[in-house]
């Protein structure tokens, strides 16, 4: 579903060098690493919103890179910081991201996705009032509401309580169950028991880790 290969970043110093990394449909793959080893950096450039200096995204067996719109059809992003607009509604940071009408975006909020997050009673509350759990929230219904086959998420979970992140865990996992793609950062470990794979990155470059590596073992690897 989405592959980047050969991907190459470098700021002052290189931070990813010839990565490469191959998603399939139903997988989520966790990625794991010290802080400032890429793992922002590697999302972004997987999510389009930073370009690598060099390498390849095929998303759909189409080169991401090349097709313009491709990204945005194709992937679901939630960065790490809060991308709402503050001074706007719940219900109008929705809108910027629905293609649909009026009328399909109300039902969304009312039936859909935006009311099993607990925002429908929010929808007219300006973002920058919400708490930061609430935050999360909406942006993780504003990356699943075109219905994305992947979906990238840099720390989904962290500095919630323990009910939010179960309320996200559950999202996650019957998103995987439909088929949906999941690549994100995380070092949680209730995030960790949703992944498929765990990737350790290091050194600009990804090692495969055993499924059930202890945390002891994970970190003597950091």
């Amino acid at each position: 579903m989405i592959e980047v290969k050969n991907i190459n970043k470098k700021y002052k110093a290189k931070v990813l060098e010839n990565l490469s990394l191959t998603a399939e449909k139903g997988e989520c793959i966790g990625i794991l690493g010290a802080n400032g080893c890429g793992k922002t950096t590697l999302l972004e450039i997987m999510s389009g919103s930073r370009k690598p200096d060099s390498g390849v995204i095929t998303v759909a067996g189409k080169n991401a890179l090349k097709s313009k719109g491709l990204f945005s059809e194709y992937i679901g992003y939630v960065p790490q910081e809060n991308p709402l607009i503050g001074e706007l509604s719940v219900k109008d940071n929705l809108r910027l991201w629905f293609n649909g009408s009026k009328k399909e975006l109300n039902s969304v909020i009312n039936e859909g996705i935006v009311k099993r997050l607990g925002l429908a009673e929010l929808k007219d509350r300006r973002a920058d009032k919400l708490s930061g759990g609430m935050k999360r929230r909406l942006s993780i219904a504003i990356a699943l509401l075109p219905s994305p086959p992947v979906l990238i998420l840099d720390e989904p979970t962290t500095a919630l309580d323990l009910k939010l992140k179960a309320d996200i865990r559950s999202i996650l996992k019957a998103y995987l169950q439909s088929g949906g793609t999941i690549i994100m950062s995380t070092h949680d470990e209730g995030d960790l028991k949703l992944c498929t794979r765990l990737m350790l990155l290091k050194g600009g470059k990804l090692l495969e880790l055993d499924k059930n590596i202890t945390q002891g073992e994970l970190l003597r690897l950091l």
